[in-house]
């Protein structure tokens, strides 16, 4: 076999553009995702917290309604 000087030529370098948004590197889109897979946990767990409230008080609700309807059916017999 022979020697090929053109085997170990260096390549040129390619020009960069100053306005080009940088690389991706996936180390940054690892960080990216296990932040927003945070974020939607931390939904996941408010839209919970907000569905207990919002049964309850749908429960409260309920009560008074049948409270103020007992009332207003004593107070029409009288």
């Amino acid at each position: 076999m022979a020697f090929n000087p053109k085997q170990f030529k260096q390549k040129k370098k390619r020009a960069v553009d100053p306005n080009a948004p940088p690389r991706p590197n996936l180390l940054s889109q690892d960080k990216k995702l296990r932040e927003q897979q945070a974020s939607v946990e931390q939904l996941h767990s408010t839209v919970e917290q907000q569905s207990g409230l919002i049964h309850s008080l749908e429960n409260k609700v309920r009560y008074m309604a049948s409270v103020i309807e007992r009332l207003h059916s004593m107070m029409s017999k009288k």
